[in-house]
């Protein structure tokens, strides 16, 4: 009975260990006004995130184009 035990464990362990959810990562390029020149730059931000249920709002991801 106890080695069912463990080997139960140690299954769902396993499962729950190799089934981390993938972290996503976006970075938001914009333009920004500064006091000197050349005035305007262009300044970055990113934003990390899981696919996993969650028990929090979230925010939906912000669409990036290029500027190219």
């Amino acid at each position: 009975m106890f080695s069912k035990t463990i080997i139960a464990f140690g299954l769902l362990f396993t499962t729950v260990v190799a089934a981390a959810p993938p972290v996503f990562t976006q970075e938001k390029v914009y333009q920004k006004l500064v006091e000197k020149s050349p005035f305007i730059v262009q300044a970055t931000s990113t934003i990390v995130w899981t696919a996993s249920p969650s028990v929090t709002a979230t925010q939906a991801p912000l669409l990036v184009t290029s500027a190219a």
